[in-house]
């Protein structure tokens, strides 16, 4: 089974928070930056976890620090 697929921007200096955050969250989603000059970031998380990802986003992006959540088709499923 995938882990469904998210992308979103970071503020370039908040990226750090961003995935500190959930590490902290005992890994409720693997995230790295996929494109570093547009500070865009990926994120794959567990269906499981989804709603707990999901609302944590909710947060980062009320504090604007994430904007342009959208989730995409898994870009390692082939």
């Amino acid at each position: 089974m995938y882990c469904k697929y998210y992308q979103a921007n970071s503020l370039k200096h908040m990226t750090w928070f961003v995935f500190g955050t959930f590490r902290n969250e005992e890994n409720v989603a693997f995230g790295r930056t996929l494109d570093k000059k547009e500070s865009l970031l990926e994120f794959f998380v567990a269906p499981a976890y989804e709603e707990r990802f999901l609302k944590i986003m909710k947060y980062l992006s009320s504090k604007g620090y994430i904007f342009n959540l959208k989730e995409a088709e898994n870009r390692l499923k082939d």
